[in-house]
């Protein structure tokens, strides 16, 4: 399972699969039951309802039919799509190919995040699920949305072609998962440290924009200037930060009466607190990491 992208603008932002280093694995898209499904059950609907009529068919059952034959027509084209498709892991990035053009391809910095969810599917009240899958969402910095990848969708292709790589295949993708969100943060954390490096380079992370020598919270007053930072913690659970006069220069945030708003906390003592609450491990991984090095570069320079 792996959207298509859209248009023009997403053709001019393709990466280029030949810059993108060795390959690390190839998978095979599988087709799903749902495709198999759209193939067979309309030529089965229609063989049961009559077939082919040895006179002229009345209205409805030619519009009966003509609804059968589309969508076994969509069918077959999604499932001779998902016999053709790859998708294959570089050093560098991500491409998702047929057998003869690339549909999408990324470097592993072009996106900003990854988000792991279970998806289950049930029928009726039953307690056991019919079908279990992990999905990996992978967020463009673009602006062109996600990257859906199902782990069980994506097995394992072992250059025997389509047939005996569902008969032999060793495992699926899902366990490349935890190795993609690595490979995504370590790439985001060196694109972020090269854009703060730049002039007026800046990047942005949900409410906190971040500069080369200044750290924005959206909506408050007042920049804070890193060289102006006492203390800056970065912990396992939150990132703290503490500055002067740190209350004036969050004039006109909306916050709750002990200094709270959503993921961060502007504390009595002049500290503003980052908290992990409702980041990703990936997202958490990158903006920890950031700061991490903004930290040593502030420890660095002389007081």
């Amino acid at each position: 399972m792996a959207d298509q992208g859209n248009g023009s603008d997403e053709r001019r932002r393709k990466a280029d699969p030949a810059e993108l280093g060795g390959v690390l694995a190839r998978y095979r898209e599988r087709p799903t039951m749902g495709k198999l499904g759209l193939t067979v059950v309309p030529v089965a609907a229609f063989l049961l309802f009559g077939g082919i009529p040895d006179s002229i068919p009345g209205t409805g059952h030619l519009v009966f039919d003509v609804i059968c034959l589309l969508l076994c027509v969509w069918g077959v084209y999604e499932l001779t799509h998902s016999l053709a498709s790859w998708l294959i892991l570089h050093e560098g990035g991500i491409v998702y190919r047929g057998r003869r053009k690339v549909r999408w391809a990324h470097h592993w910095e072009d996106f900003k995040d990854v988000v792991l969810s279970r998806e289950a599917t049930y029928v009726g009240p039953s307690s056991r699920p019919i079908s279990y899958k992990i999905v990996a969402r992978l967020w463009t910095a673009t602006g062109q949305g996600a990257r859906e990848l199902s782990g069980n969708y994506f097995l394992t292709d072992v250059g025997a072609g389509s047939l005996r790589t569902f008969l032999r295949s060793p495992g699926n993708l899902t366990p490349m998962f935890a190795g993609i969100i690595d490979r995504v943060a370590e790439a985001r954390v060196r694109h972020d440290l090269r854009e703060l490096a730049t002039e007026g380079g800046k990047v942005q992370y949900d409410h906190f924009e971040l500069g080369g020598t200044y750290l924005h919270v959206k909506g408050a007053a007042d920049e804070i200037p890193w060289d102006e930072v006492t203390r800056l913690t970065v912990d396992a659970d939150q990132v703290a930060i503490t500055v002067p006069h740190l209350r004036r220069r969050m004039e006109g945030l909306k916050l709750k009466a002990d200094g709270r708003r959503e993921n961060y906390r502007v504390g009595a003592d002049n500290t503003l607190y980052i908290e992990d609450k409702g980041l990703s491990n990936c997202r958490k991984a990158i903006i920890w990491s950031v700061m991490s090095h903004i930290a040593e570069s502030i420890d660095a320079e002389p007081r």
